[in-house]
């Protein structure tokens, strides 16, 4: 018997040899006593707890692969921003291939074809507004039940429906204007919770001082649509046509959603992944009671002006960054580029804003020589002001340079990174624990934003017409102008401190509870 090594003494060792020295692990070695226990029912126990222990030990090396410097945070970060790209690409490649499917008409003519229906410009139009029409529906019920179940179950069922969608999006095309206006107002409905989702996901997982970055990482997934949708779509319309784009990213969007209902989870503290160590530097070291429901003090919130100047510089940012991301295949086309052309510039302006982004968000998060106000204040003027001199520069090029237009449209684009560390930033800080609401309600001013913008683009762009020039001027002219204001609404009210409804709120959790509610809860 002394020359024997007990089946307990394997599996005791691995576990010390798995946990590596971690306090985390070897405080917690309930998985292995279960798996000796295991063992010793084992019809073989010589070797089957040594199997065992070893899968055990691959487990835990998993963990602590992912686990390293404790940054499990920024895995569920980027997948979130993955899976929001995704469901955006899925909304949204319909404003690039509209422009692209005039070709219909000489389709249906070759192969003497009656049944593919032939929109009209208006038409057009109103099938872009009425995805915020779906959007302005969805969002109050979306933001409802993600505040009940969280979004990892709500997103996953609105992005397998939305990957449905998107899959017939091209038979409702060749259907009937009617059908696909349905179509569309349903993948409104199913993408309204995107933005709820972003702060959601930061108020939960983002430290404070790290807000920045964290904000840079989600609220930037329409990026990728230069990332994913544009390459995608500006290969398959010049070679196989704009129906396929539709079929792939309906596949990508299936496949993205799955693995990130794997390996995502609401709460830190329910996630396998995660250690003790990373929760405190999430939370910040406070004690976190799940018991205690905070019901959003929606009169508080409203009543307060720096919400509302959040509130507008979201809509002015997503107002004027559509000129280009809905309309600018149009404009490229005025220029005179072809189809490949255009995909591939508004794919490099994307990596472009990707990467000032990132830049953003950590001189947000680690510039100290500046108070956080000021900060706020300077970020935004770059995000908001600046695009909006660029924009007047374009107006001011000449039409025969129209790669000088490309340069300055780059800048334009790549401008908007900063919104991170300006009104995104700021909605985190003042609402805390309650970002979820103020920053999903940016949807609905996005929403508002894509019903207005096609009304003004039919009442000042002319397309083909000899006023054409002088239509996209004060189409230009108008966005420039609502940046403007919008800048200086925020920095007049803009505030880096928590909000009154937000201290409010903590006061009334922190009240000592009677027994009976302490029952009743």
């Amino acid at each position: 018997m002394s020359g024997r090594i007990s089946n307990r003494s394997v599996v005791v060792g691995v576990r010390d040899a798995a946990a590596g020295g971690s306090s985390d692990d070897k405080d917690n070695p309930n998985e292995f006593d279960a798996l000796y226990a295991d063992s010793q029912n084992s019809s073989a126990p010589n070797t089957s707890p040594i199997l065992l222990a070893n899968f055990g030990m691959r487990c835990q090396r998993l963990r602590d692969f992912f686990s390293l410097k404790h940054c499990v945070r920024w895995m569920v970060f980027v997948l979130t921003w993955l899976q929001l790209g995704s469901v955006m690409n899925c909304v949204d490649v319909f404003s690039f291939s509209m422009v692209y499917m005039e070709k219909n008409s000489s389709i249906a003519a070759e192969a003497g074809l009656d049944d593919i229906y032939i929109y009209s410009l208006e038409e057009k139009s109103s099938l872009i507004s009425a995805m915020a029409i779906g959007s302005l529906i969805g969002m109050y019920p979306q933001n409802n039940l993600m505040q009940k179940y969280g979004p990892r179950y709500v997103l996953t069922v609105a992005s397998f429906l939305c990957a449905t969608i998107t899959a017939f999006m091209p038979w409702a095309l060749d259907t009937h204007y009617h059908v696909a206006l349905v179509f569309r107002i349903i993948q409104g409905i199913l993408y309204s919770a995107d933005f709820g989702v972003v702060g959601y996901v930061v108020s939960k997982w983002a430290p404070i001082s790290e807000t920045g970055i964290s904000l840079a990482a989600l609220s930037g997934f329409t990026a990728a649509r230069a990332v994913i949708q544009l390459p995608l779509a500006g290969w398959t319309t010049s070679n196989i046509g704009w129906r396929p784009i539709y079929y792939i990213l309906s596949v990508i969007l299936v496949i993205s959603t799955v693995i990130w209902f794997l390996l995502y989870r609401d709460d830190p503290e329910e996630h396998f992944l995660v250690t003790r160590v990373e929760v405190q530097t999430i939370t910040g070291g406070r004690i976190t009671d799940h018991k205690k429901d905070k019901k959003t003090p929606y009169r508080e919130v409203l009543s307060e002006k720096s919400v509302w100047a959040v509130w507008f510089a979201g809509f002015a940012d997503i107002f004027a960054s559509f000129v280009f991301l809905v309309y600018g295949a149009q404009y490229y086309e005025y220029l005179g580029m072809d189809i490949q052309a255009n995909a591939w510039l508004n794919s490099m302006k994307g990596y472009l804003f990707i990467g000032v982004r990132v830049i953003a968000g950590l001189a947000s998060d680690r510039i100290h020589f500046l108070p956080e106000k000021s900060k706020l204040r300077l970020f935004n003027t770059i995000s908001l002001q600046v695009p909006a001199f660029f924009l007047v520069l374009v107006v001011l090029m000449p039409r025969e340079h129209p790669y000088l237009h490309v340069v300055c449209i780059t800048f334009y684009q790549a401008s908007f990174g900063f919104n991170c560390g300006g009104f995104y930033k700021g909605a985190a800080l003042i609402s805390r624990q309650f970002s979820y609401f103020v920053i999903g309600y940016i949807q609905l001013f996005k929403s508002l934003a894509t019903l207005l913008e096609p009304v003004l683009f039919s009442l000042f762009v002319l397309p083909g017409s000899e006023g054409a020039e002088l239509s996209w001027t004060s189409y230009f002219l108008i966005h420039a102008m609502t940046l403007t204001v919008a800048n200086t609404v925020y920095v007049i009210f803009a505030r880096s401190e928590p909000a009154d409804f937000v201290l409010n709120a903590d006061l009334e959790l922190s009240k000592p509870q009677l027994p009976c509610e302490t029952s009743i809860n």
